[in-house]
């Protein structure tokens, strides 16, 4: 999936020294107050700390671009565009007055980003159906130090586990009360895994590729593994999942943002997978996706050199099929021409050797980078293919058909949705159920009930020719033909509707995972609502506007905004939902609700 995130710098070093404002206006804003790019806006970027904003320029994915600056002006900069190093002067932690005992890890869970090994995001075992999801109340917010809450939480029983930048949280369900944190050595961009089979532990991955293991009960390090990088560009940003002794990570790749920078020698990385033993951390094997990269021309003007394959990112948790042995996900697009016929493709890999066993193109052809967005300097960076950016964003999901045999669901973001065969890869059915655009179609998540799937769909304008109008809404689709059995029509109310922070603005459509409940489907939508409807006919049930600002219980000062790559959580009478998500130009907010049925008592 593209990171279409903070383009701070362009290509020269500024003529104001140390003056940040300056500095800022000269290197970012051509890009970011550009609102046809669907940028983070510099003013959102506030939420950063200094800190964070000179590790993405030093170290991260910005660094390419900030090759011409000195170490001084990349300080003012972020000093400029900061909020300081305020975030932890800020927090009031409450902390609990019990200590956190085994007992209170009993009881209905969610314990990995899809609920389950095949990414169902179908909670059994709650409370809340159709009858009663009205009666929800919002009971406590917690604030996070960031411009967004991108990584979803789990829960386990009692103890509720929240991503905040570079702390992993653990916090009571129903007070929102702080039993430990955990300190990771780089952002935390996505889900932590309950270890599911001893109940005693946690993992965590970092953005430099640092597993931990982590005690449940007390945050304690258990032990730490560091995946070694193929390249200096690869990030885990999915999550990962646990299953019996083993835990498996996705590679992806952030290189489609370097390749702006005409000087950058597009391209190198790949995605990949690897899988881990969880007693001791040894890495048991490590797939790359695509072949090394080879040279294969130089640029016209710049005569930069240029390699492929590359891409492939692996932008989704995967899937987990320990009785046939099988691990399952999507790949994104290639980021150089001659784009892979392992790009836009959904990979099985075999459990024990993490060879591939086979692989499904969906779209041919697609090669893509940034730079294909950027008019002055697309002639020099755009593959020559310049494709439409169409990859798996969205977890494969795994169900059984009418007959009960084993199916695969994947959604992809030029809003196509495909059954295959689990066995072989054979696509049974294909359904276009949106429009499709770079940010969906189907941008991060589906959900099902093993009766239906059901399909958000974005289909943000992001400025280029379409083929027919927006579609933006939820789906439900028939198993068996890929029928659409019914469809809710998200209304547009972003004329007069404003981010609280920044500059961010408001956009329709569906674009974060949804989940489902017996007979209830929730769903965030980027104009910040939060929403619950029948999985019978798509009514809406239930409605919570997470515009607004809150009073959270460790006082930091928080604002909702767009609702994207987090979904919902559900758990007997509770459901959890995060809300801001300042990339791609949208509202930019920082913080975690936490809602339940008014029965529960206070």
């Amino acid at each position: 999936m593209k990171i279409y995130i903070a383009l701070f710098l362009l290509f020269s070093a500024s003529v104001y020294a140390l003056d940040g404002e300056g500095l800022s206006q000269d290197n970012c804003a051509s890009c970011h107050e550009n609102k046809n790019l669907n940028l983070i806006s510099l003013a959102s970027m506030s939420y950063y700390s200094q800190s964070d904003l000179q590790n993405v320029l030093e170290k991260g994915k910005m660094k390419s671009q900030a090759q011409d600056l000195s170490k001084e002006q990349i300080e003012a900069i972020a000093r400029h565009l900061s909020k300081g190093e305020t975030y932890n002067n800020a927090v009031t932690y409450n902390y609990c007055k019990q200590k956190l005992s085994s007992d209170l890890l009993i009881g209905s869970s969610w314990t990995s980003w899809g609920y389950d090994a095949f990414n169902t995001r179908n909670q059994t075992n709650t409370n809340i159906d159709a009858s009663n999801v009205k009666e929800l109340k919002l009971k406590w917010s917690f604030g996070i130090g960031a411009e967004e809450v991108r990584a979803q939480p789990i829960v386990i029983g009692g103890l509720v586990l929240i991503s905040g930048s570079d702390v992993l949280y653990a916090l009571d369900k129903k007070t929102g009360c702080v039993y430990w944190e955990f300190q990771s050595k780089a952002r935390l961009r996505n889900a932590p895994a309950f270890d599911v089979l001893t109940k005693d532990a946690l993992y965590a991955v970092d953005t430099d590729f640092i597993v931990y293991k982590i005690n449940v009960l007390d945050g304690g390090l258990i032990w730490e593994t560091i995946i070694p990088k193929d390249k200096e560009s690869n990030i885990a940003s999915g999550s990962l999942i646990q299953i019996d002794k083993l835990l498996f990570v996705p590679i992806s790749t952030y290189e489609t943002a370097l390749a702006i920078n005409p000087k950058h020698e597009c391209c190198k990385s790949s995605g990949g997978m690897a899988a881990l033993d969880t007693i001791n951390g040894k890495i048991l094997w490590n797939h790359r996706i695509l072949d090394e990269a080879k040279f294969i021309k130089k640029g016209l003007l710049t005569r930069t050199k240029k390699y492929a394959p590359a891409g492939a990112a692996v932008w989704n948790a995967p899937g987990v099929d320990v009785e046939d042995g099988r691990v399952f996900f999507g790949t994104g697009q290639s980021t150089q021409s001659p784009a892979s016929e392992f790009s836009d493709a959904i990979i099985t890999l075999d459990i024990s050797s993490g060879k591939k066993l086979w692989s499904t193109q969906t779209l041919s052809g697609d090669a893509h980078n940034v730079g294909c967005e950027i008019p002055v300097v697309r002639s020099m960076t755009c593959p020559e293919e310049n494709g439409p950016d169409f990859d798996f964003g969205a977890s494969v999901i795994q169900s059984a058909s009418i007959k009960g045999n084993k199916i695969l669901f994947a959604g992809q973001k030029s809003g196509w949705v495909f059954r295959l065969n689990p066995q072989n890869g054979k696509i049974d059915w294909r359904k276009r159920v949106g429009r499709g655009g770079t940010l969906g179609g189907i941008h991060f998540g589906m959900a099902t009930d093993n009766e239906k799937l059901y399909v958000p769909i974005s289909d943000r304008q992001v400025g280029r020719e379409y083929d027919m109008g927006p579609q933006p809404g939820l789906y439900a689709l028939d198993f068996e033909e890929g029928k659409i059995l019914w469809s809710y029509q998200l209304d547009d109310i972003c004329q007069d509707r404003k981010a609280l922070h920044g500059e961010g603005y408001c956009t329709v459509g569906f674009s974060a995972p949804i989940s489902v409940a017996n007979n209830v489907l929730f769903a965030g939508s980027l104009d910040g609502r939060f929403s619950a409807h029948s999985t019978a006919t798509g009514k809406k049930l239930w409605e919570f506007d997470t515009l607004r600002e809150y009073k959270t219980v460790n006082e930091y000062p928080s604002v909702g905004g767009s609702i994207d790559a987090a979904g919902p959580v559900i758990v007997d009478d509770w459901v959890f939902m995060n809300s801001g998500y300042s990339q791609h130009g949208q509202m930019a907010g920082n913080v975690i609700l936490a809602f339940s049925n008014k029965k529960i008592k206070e």
